[in-house]
Order: C-alpha cells, then structure tokens, then sequence
C-alpha cells in the first residue's frame, strides 16, 4: 500500500511542474510556432515577446499597470527593458488576441504610414463598436472622421465644448496657483 502511494506521489509531484511549464507556454506554442513555421521561409521573424498563459495572455500585468498602479509607461518600459529598444516592438497576447505592440517612434512610423501592409484593429470591435472612428479605415474611416471634425470644427460646437471645459480649466489653474511649483505632466493628466 505504501509503495502504490509513493508511486503515485512520485507520479503527480513529476507531472505537476511539466503541467504548469505547459500552461506557461501554452500561448506562444498555440500562436506563435505555427507563425514562426511560416515565417522561417520567408526571412522574416516574430519579434520577440511573450504570449502569457492560456485565455488570460498578459492581461493581469496590463490591468495592474494601467488600472491598479495607474502607470501605463511602467508597462512599456518593462517591457522595453526585457526586450531591448532595438526592435521597437514586441508580441504579447492582450484582450484574448495575440497583439504586437509598437513602441518606437520609427517603428509606430513606419507601421502608420504603410497602409498596404498594415490596417488598423482593436482586439475586439465590441469594445469601441464596428462603425467607431478607431475601427474602420479607408473610406468609410474618411466618412467618420470628417462627420467628426465637421460637428467639433463649428463655431456652435466650439462655443458648447468651451463652455463646458472652461470652468475644469479656470480651477485647475487656479490651483496651480496656489501650489506654486508642479509637475506639469501630472497636473494636466488630473485636468
């Protein structure tokens, strides 16, 4: 008896941390071998990155930069010291899509300007809806966008949205005032 219990211990105890490196890879193996597979014969590469454990990805560490400790830059600048600035980008897995982020000026250039290769996506149109700004491109992107800029860009529109700022504003100069120094970044992101 105590022989089949130790085997059984001996069994579980060795699976145990085999189960858990699986889980740990399990995006990038789902993801990203099939990608790098097709990729190899090309020339090109994956940017480096990593996927995050299965359904969640790296939403945990994103919400508590962002939510928690309301440091979005610390997000990016881990990761910008964990993968180098040389790259200017890597992959991760947030919203439940595998995602690339970018992260250096010439790379966000490059990606923006190149519109044959590269078309802007949210994880998930429920979040910002199908018809948003943020969510179509090309034409239909031309048509929202200048709906847009037509309803704010009119003397009605500009009159009510100052109206409706100004007095945000007034305090908040007001009370940097009073405060003498400050940091400027910080001050205008509470505005």
């Amino acid at each position: 008896m105590e022989v089949v219990f130790s085997i059984w211990t001996a069994v579980i105890l060795g699976i145990t941390p085999l189960l858990g490196l699986l889980l740990w890879w399990w995006n990038d193996i789902w993801y990203s071998v099939p990608v790098i597979r097709r990729c190899s014969a090309g020339g090109t590469k994956l940017p480096p990155g990593y996927m995050g454990i299965p359904f969640l990805g790296e939403m945990l560490s994103f919400l508590w930069y962002f939510k928690i400790a309301r440091h979005p830059d610390d997000y990016i600048n881990s990761k910008r010291r964990k993968y180098g600035d040389g790259v200017g980008l890597y992959r991760t897995h947030l919203f439940g899509s595998p995602s690339i982020i970018v992260y250096s000026p010439y790379a966000n250039k490059f990606v923006l300007q190149d519109a044959n290769n590269f078309s802007p996506g949210w994880p998930s149109n429920e979040i910002v809806g199908r018809t948003s700004l943020v969510a179509v491109d090309g034409d239909s992107h031309t048509r929202v966008r200048s709906f847009v800029v037509r309803a704010t860009n009119q003397p009605d529109s500009l009159r009510s949205i100052t109206l409706a700022i100004q007095p945000r504003v007034t305090a908040a100069l007001q009370s940097w005032a009073k405060k003498g120094r400050i940091t400027m970044f910080k001050e205008a992101k509470k505005v």
